[in-house]
């Protein structure tokens, strides 16, 4: 199997990791980020936090440019190589039970991420540093059978969306997203690819 086959399947693992997510948070996870800060260094250890709307705010986030004050930490982790310690701190005003099963969810979630971003860097990058990672879900109905069953359907696309020359720190590099394909006219002969209906995710590597 060759290793970009390995490296879609595995963002199709963390992308059914973070529709599990967002369905544990329950009204927490209509909109939720996941982002990793990475060392320059692959063997250095990382930091990560994980944000979401609120749900009393959604209506003020969905129709505001800029809603600065319509996100809350879900929870904040770090990983020591070195004593090989795994710390996850959770927001128990969110999240207060099944608080093992949560983290060994984001657990596994992280370590795919780091994994596929390994694959990724190996793939497409050069050796600079990319200093964070950017998970995102998002989903646009209550409906979990409906969701999974467009999961299943969709695969991921990847794309490079930025210039590495950018004076800017922290640029998006490469993008991935779910992506499904689209019948344009009655006999199918015609396709394009578009948004799944029921959700949106991405995996953004910045620069």
């Amino acid at each position: 199997m060759s290793n970009k086959k390995i490296l879609f399947q595995k963002l199709d693992q963390i992308l059914k990791k973070m529709f599990r997510y967002s369905f544990i948070l329950g009204g927490w996870g209509k909109y939720v980020w996941i982002i990793i800060y990475l060392g320059y260094d692959r063997s250095d250890g990382y930091s990560a936090r994980s944000f979401a709307v609120n749900p009393n705010k959604i209506y003020k986030f969905e129709h505001q440019r800029v809603c600065n004050s319509c996100y809350e930490d879900i929870y904040v982790s770090e990983y020591d190589p070195i004593a090989n310690k795994h710390n996850i701190y959770i927001n128990i005003d969110i999240i207060n039970e099944n608080i093992k099963e949560i983290k060994e969810l984001i657990r596994d979630i992280e370590i795919h991420s780091i994994d596929a971003y390994n694959t990724i860097r190996n793939l497409y990058l050069d050796s600079k540093g990319y200093p964070k990672l950017s998970l995102y879900f998002r989903r646009d109905i209550s409906d979990e059978n409906k969701i999974l069953e467009e999961i299943i359907e969709s695969f991921i696309f990847g794309q490079s969306i930025s210039d590495r020359g950018s004076r800017y720190r922290e640029q998006p590099v490469l993008r991935f997203m779910a992506l499904k394909e689209k019948k344009k006219d009655i006999n199918g002969d015609k396709i394009e690819l578009s948004y799944p209906n029921y959700y949106r995710f991405s995996f953004i590597i910045y620069g």
